[in-house]
């Protein structure tokens, strides 16, 4: 993956401009509306404005770890 790791950030992405392999863990079929990655720091917070139902949100979050970067969370919210 060449994507920068900043080990503070949360980098979030239009689902259709995030990297091939963090789109195929979703499961939702196309009506993903965005991708996020979530550094370890942020494993046990609260990220509530990135929930279920919140407006950024979305009708449905998905939550999953990341394949390659061990304690890295991937959330994909989408609209179905």
């Amino acid at each position: 993956m060449q994507i920068t790791i900043k080990p503070h950030h949360i980098r979030v992405w239009r689902f259709a401009d995030a990297p091939k392999e963090l789109k195929d863990l979703s499961r939702n079929g196309g009506d993903e509306d965005w991708l996020a990655l979530l550094p370890p720091k942020f494993k046990n917070d609260w990220i509530g404005w990135m929930d279920t139902g919140t407006p950024f949100g979305c009708c449905n979050v998905d939550t999953y770890e990341h394949p390659e970067l061990p304690g890295f969370t991937i959330r994909i919210g989408s609209h179905a």
